[in-house]
């Protein structure tokens, strides 16, 4: 409970970057003051003539830039080059009274957040002052005589903290945009995903339930008045009511991701039969498809998903009835769907009903061989794995 509240309180901070940085800048200056007690100043030659003790007395100096970085602190993360362009004249006071190790961090930090979080721009011209400064640094230590070795030193040790803040901040700062570069990535692959299945569901089940609705009215048309019209005209306008409550699931799938998770129940053998129509029927042989399909409770829906789209394209492209064969074995269940071949001038199709159906199956890790069995037959072959339900 302590972990979890904590998290969460760590993420409200760091949703509001101005809370953040009043915070930081809290505990920089209490760590800098305590440094101050325990003598965490004057770590180089004081260069000012400046009294040991009194009102203004090196100390007080030191509390004083340690007060206005401290303040600085406050736009750390909003304004990173103004902070570090403010606070390089209150480090360089700092070192002329012999440095301080609160100010030091500051001024570190400072530099940290102008590479993390500036722009391209700014931090390019932040590199290029950098760069420019070191140079002149070099020429004068160069040029000028008698430069003692500790100025020397005092400047590598300068240079090392630039470059420690510069390198640490430009560090998380190409690991946030190599983050963003993946988000983007995944986000465009996800994308691209729910459009294909957006795809797919429009042609498994809508398209395909308008196509037995039409293929109903030009079966009932051929009968004469009685009770099998009513059969077929109902089965139509079965077929078309689902095609519309499946098309206001898209919809709503389109409005919102959440649900996608909602995943609606595989349809029975009596729901499969309704799609064939009036005239023709539906012959199931071998074992219950139902109850083979209960062995894979992880992947029975997508299973149906694509008996419903090898049903209806031989419903479409085929004639006279059709066998549904179902057998079971030790390791798989084998479902194949057989029909006549109509007449080369039937019903052209998309071209994607298979191809879909054979994409949903390699989801499950299952196969498909759609293909003719001889000139007048046609056979669609699914072979699904039982231990694909438990990977």
């Amino acid at each position: 409970m302590l972990r979890s509240h904590l998290t969460s309180l760590i993420a409200q901070v760091n949703a509001r970057p101005r809370t953040r940085d009043a915070i930081l800048a809290a505990v920089y200056l209490v760590i800098g003051f305590v440094l101050l007690q325990f003598g965490g100043y004057g770590m180089w030659a004081t260069g000012l003539a400046i009294p040991a003790t009194g009102l203004w007395s090196a100390e007080s100096g030191f509390l004083v830039l340690l007060l206005l970085m401290s303040a600085l602190a406050l736009l750390r993360s909003s304004r990173p080059v103004l902070v570090v362009a403010l606070a390089a004249p209150l480090a360089a006071a700092d070192l002329l009274l012999g440095s301080s190790i609160g100010v030091v961090l500051l001024f570190a930090d400072f530099v940290y957040c102008a590479f993390r979080y500036s722009s391209d721009r700014s931090v390019r011209l932040l590199l290029a002052v950098i760069a420019a400064v070191i140079a002149i640094t070099a020429v004068v230590l160069i040029v000028l005589p008698g430069v003692s070795v500790r100025v020397v030193t005092i400047s590598l040790q300068w240079a090392l903290i630039v470059l420690i803040g510069a390198l640490w901040g430009w560090n998380v700062r190409s690991e946030r945009q190599r983050t963003r570069a993946e988000m983007d990535s995944e986000h465009r692959r996800a994308t691209r995903l729910l459009r294909q299945r957006i795809a797919h569901d429009l042609h498994d089940l809508v398209a395909n339930q308008i196509a037995v609705a039409g293929l109903n009215i030009e079966a009932t048309r051929l009968l004469d008045i009685g009770d099998d019209v009513e059969a077929g005209l109902a089965r139509a306008a079965a077929g078309t009511d689902e095609a519309h409550r499946q098309l206001r699931r898209l919809i709503a799938v389109l409005t919102t991701v959440d649900d996608l998770a909602e995943e609606t129940a595989p349809p029975a053998l009596g729901d499969l039969a309704a799609r064939v129509p009036t005239g023709r029927a539906l012959i199931p042989e071998g074992a219950d498809l139902d109850a083979a399909l209960e062995a894979l409770p992880r992947s029975a829906g997508i299973a149906m998903r694509a008996v419903q789209e090898l049903l209806t394209n031989a419903v479409k492209h085929g004639r006279g009835d059709i066998v549904l064969r179902t057998t079971t074995e030790m390791d798989e269940v084998i479902v194949e769907i057989e029909n006549s071949i109509a007449a080369r001038d039937s019903v052209l199709g998309s071209g994607i009903g298979i191809p879909g159906a054979a994409l949903l199956l390699d989801s499950i890790q299952a196969t498909l061989a759609s293909e003719p069995i001889d000139e007048s037959r046609w056979r669609a072959r699914m072979t699904l794995i039982r231990e694909a339900a438990h990977v």
